[in-house]
């Protein structure tokens, strides 16, 4: 064997080794990493004793912020969606599941993070608790009595002096403290009403700004063109009305078209308003400070004088009735899913046409009570909307019954109407009742869910504002 083939081969050799260690070296450093990274030995951040406090409450919080039971959580939903670019200037509230059940009453704030402004050189303005519509929502130890009295309904305000608080329903709102009224956009004091006059039936003082314009001398309907041209630029609900000087009656100026105007009888009042919240939330502030100006720039320009009704900022009244929405905007869903295989769609439309219910133009089965409002719909399990050409031929796996429970009229009557059919449903097409956890609805989940239909529907009717109404209606759209 020659010099050259010794030398090759021990090169070769060479070089192997040298591979094999290098392979050796590198996957004892792999393996040294993993076992650092998913080794068992590590100690847990949280294990300290400082951090193991930290770790026991947020603990604590995830059991105390828990929004419903999981019962609640297996039928609730929330029709309410908000989508951002709808009101560019409002600041979108925190959506809190609210639990059904006498809230503890609520800590005092505390004077070190309040940041009082200067009082003015007058006497400081003093609030005094404001009793609501219907019945109170908060009890208070009645202080001495403070001039002027309100009379008129308003949201309960935060009271300066302590007080004995009973206990409070479940879905009081309350409006922030009421602010100086130098501190309102553009408004002047003697421009401000405490009081709350005869007004239309189709506003709300809780829910809408409004306005009053008071014309001893009468004002043509004519005159009010410009005023009802401006009123239809607001993309929100905002109304415009005129009390007639002989009958007393309020009608809706919005309704009128030119050559009405020209022959109806002088006003003696006019009412402006502006719905300040709904299902995309509170109205901003910059729509409130347009609808102000232009409302007392047009009635000045008729020799008048426009009185906000309720003495407080409107801004904050839209955030405490868009945060009571949150707390009552929920809906009952529950399905009716095949217990094994699929059923026909043919087979539950006559199902669901024998029991009153008609397929609407969004795809669903609805039904509607004796005025003709909707009660509850039926929609598909599966998401794809119904048509009569589908329900011919197809074959489907379950549909989902769901109740508006805000805008529905007698949801505790409906809810059992519902329950029933959809009890005839499962039968007819062998399935069974559900909840969106999958978990079977029987009668102690039926009751919880009536005790909570009950809940909502007293919040509501505490702030004057009855499940199913017009004004509901507005107000969760």
């Amino acid at each position: 064997m020659s010099d050259l083939w010794m030398i090759l081969v021990l090169l070769g050799v060479s070089i192997v080794l040298a591979v094999v260690v290098f392979n050796w070296w590198q996957e004892k450093k792999y393996r040294r990493d993993v076992e650092y990274r998913f080794s068992h030995t590590r100690s847990d951040l949280l294990d300290g004793e400082p951090a193991a406090k930290v770790k026991e409450a947020a603990k604590k919080a995830a059991v105390d912020t828990a929004p419903v039971s999981e019962e609640v959580e297996g039928w609730m939903s929330e029709p309410r969606v908000r989508q951002t670019g709808m009101r560019p200037s409002a600041q979108p509230s925190v959506k809190v599941e609210p639990e059904f059940s006498n809230p503890p009453p609520a800590k005092a704030a505390e004077p070190a993070k309040l940041k009082p402004k200067p009082a003015p050189a007058t006497s400081p303005v003093k609030t005094a608790p404001v009793q609501p519509i219907h019945e109170p929502v908060i009890n208070v130890t009645k202080p001495e009595p403070v001039t002027p009295q309100v009379s008129a309904y308003q949201p309960p305000v935060a009271v300066p002096e302590p007080a004995v608080v009973a206990e409070q329903p479940t879905f009081a709102f309350e409006v922030p403290p009421v602010q100086a009224l130098e501190e309102m956009p553009s408004a002047e004091p003697a421009s401000v009403s405490t009081t709350l006059p005869d007004l239309p039936a189709e506003v709300h003082p809780s829910m809408d700004w409004i306005g009053l314009i008071d014309a001893p001398l009468g004002v043509m309907l004519v005159e009010l063109e410009d005023m009802q041209a401006e009123v239809r630029t607001f993309p929100q609900h905002a109304t415009l009305w005129a009390q007639s000087a002989t009958t007393g009656e309020w009608q809706d100026v919005l309704a009128l078209d030119a050559a009405a105007m020209q022959t109806q009888t002088p006003a003696s009042q006019v009412a402006c308003s502006l719905q300040l919240a709904d299902r995309g939330g509170p109205v901003d502030q910059e729509t409130l400070k347009r609808f102000q100006k232009s409302m007392e720039t047009l009635a000045r320009a008729l020799g008048l004088t426009v009185v906000w009704q309720g003495g407080y900022e409107p801004a904050l009244q839209a955030q405490a009735i868009d945060a009571f929405c949150i707390d009552v905007d929920k809906a009952v869903e529950f399905h009716v899913l095949a217990n094994q295989g699929m059923f026909h769609a043919t087979k539950l439309r006559g199902l669901a046409e024998a029991c009153g219910m008609q397929l609407s133009a969004e795809g669903r089965f609805e039904l509607l009570n004796a005025d003709g409002q909707l009660v509850f719909s039926v929609r598909n399990y599966e998401g794809k909307p119904f048509s009569a050409d589908m329900l011919k031929s197809a074959v489907m796996t379950g549909v989902t019954f769901q109740l508006d429970i805000p805008t529905t009229p007698d949801s505790l009557q409906v809810f059992d109407q519902m329950v029933e059919i959809a009890r005839h449903l499962a039968t007819s097409l062998n399935a069974a009742l559900i909840d969106v956890n999958r978990k079977a609805i029987g009668d102690p989940q039926l009751d919880k869910i009536r005790q909570q239909l009950k809940n909502i529907s007293n919040a509501m009717a505490t702030q004057g504002i009855i499940p199913g109404s017009n004004h509901a209606k507005r107000l969760f759209s």
